[in-house]
């Protein structure tokens, strides 16, 4: 073979070349050295959005993560950043000017499905944790083990993806743009298998709980069941749209660049659903706040849930309640009307929610932080007149299915 013709690979009956624009890899780029290179290729943006999507999956996960869905998101997005990095290093090493007449074997590209499997099929997975928050039962498991199974056909479409890479030294081929459109039918195809799931369990949890009709389920319904939709609708578009424009049917008619806009979408999945879950779990603790806070209001003025009385044994504050409690925790009977003395600096109040008494003062806590899974015992000021219950601890905090669902072991 003459020096000429090392510059080729044969692949699928016809001549290959990295640096042609059909080959997707070497296009448009003679660099000097691979570092320039591998600099450059940031401006992909496929690349881009891994290293992004990263970084601010990262942000979210060292904030508020909590769980196994968390756990997911931030795994998927690290898969994703090292097989960006990954290929285009070895991008950038074979399009260099000293590397143009070379041929071999390029077995980073078949390394890198290692991290693109995970990467790409953390999308069921994180719709079969939504799913798991509320399905129980045989159809639950039978759904669990087809998702699973899915994931092997689906990982040997990804495999096979690699090997000819690796081969032609080439990112995309006819043959590899058909192994995409099947491996991301499969993927479609595990997608509505979940969502359709969520969607009946949801309704058969909503027909036997008061939740159907709270604020959080109308949040889930315009918002995540939104994502879950519009997830489907792009992985099935994806896929067609890859296996027609590959066939040369509607080659005339139909550009095969159309499926672009569709793969760009995909490779930011994980970083749209990790933004639905941050939204998810601001709108149920705004939610849990509004609920607690319309609840309380509707309580009479003369109710012993918002009642207070507190004495340092000098001077006092007294309301219409039946009970005070001072800063020894001890408890007096007050029996008269409203009044008020001047207080010391150093005073505590403590609030009475219910008729029951408490021999130990009640800390008041606030609600669950959006930015970070902790509780702040505060103390109250003498000035404040009403807070919310301390049992709303309970309201505002709730454990949000999917979101809060601790890791097991």
């Amino acid at each position: 073979m003459d020096r000429q013709g090392l510059s080729f690979l044969q692949s699928s009956g016809s001549v290959m070349n990295r640096f042609s624009q059909k080959a997707g890899t070497c296009y448009g780029k003679n660099y000097k050295n691979a570092s320039y290179g591998f600099f450059s290729q940031f401006q992909d943006s496929f690349f881009y959005t891994n290293c992004i999507q990263f970084i601010i999956v990262f942000i979210m996960y060292i904030n508020i993560g909590k769980g196994k869905y968390w756990k997911i998101l931030f795994y998927a997005s690290l898969a994703g950043l090292l097989g960006g990095v990954l290929e285009n290093a070895t991008v950038a090493y074979i399009c260099q000017d000293n590397q143009k007449n070379k041929i071999y074997k390029v077995i980073p590209f078949l390394i890198d499905e290692v991290f693109w499997i995970p990467c790409e099929y953390a999308i069921p997975f994180l719709n079969l944790t939504k799913m798991k928050a509320f399905a129980k039962g045989k159809m639950a498991n039978a759904i669990y083990y087809t998702i699973i199974g899915l994931f092997i056909p689906f990982s040997f479409i990804r495999l096979l993806i690699g090997y000819e890479r690796m081969n032609i030294g080439c990112l995309q081929s006819d043959n590899i743009k058909k192994y995409h459109g099947y491996a991301f039918f499969i993927m479609a195809i595990a997608d509505l298998i979940c969502t359709v799931s969520i969607l009946y369990y949801v309704y058969k949890h909503n027909t036997t709980q008061s939740f159907n009709t709270s604020n959080i389920s109308n949040y889930i319904k315009h918002s995540s069941y939104t994502i879950l939709v519009a997830v489907d609708i792009v992985g099935f578009s994806l896929s067609i749209l890859n296996i027609i424009t590959n066939s040369g049917i509607v080659e005339d008619y139909i550009p095969s660049t159309i499926v672009t806009p569709f793969h760009c979408l995909k490779s930011s999945f994980v970083l749209i659903l990790a933004s639905d879950a941050l939204l998810f779990k601001y709108g149920a603790n705004s939610s849990s706040f509004n609920s607690t806070n319309e609840s309380n209001s509707k309580f009479p003025s003369n109710s012993n849930y918002h009642n207070c009385g507190y004495n340092n044994g000098t001077s006092a504050f007294k309301t219409n309640g039946n009970i005070s409690i001072d800063i020894n925790n001890n408890l007096k009977p007050l029996n008269c009307n409203a009044s008020f003395t001047s207080l010391s600096p150093n005073s505590n109040m403590t609030f009475n929610y219910s008729p029951t008494a408490y021999n130990n003062s009640t800390t008041i806590t606030k609600s669950r932080s959006i930015i970070k899974n902790y509780t702040t015992n505060i103390k109250t000021s003498p000035s404040t007149l009403y807070l919310p219950s301390p049992d709303s601890e309970k309201t505002l905090s709730p454990q949000f299915g999917f979101l809060n669902e601790q890791q097991k072991e």
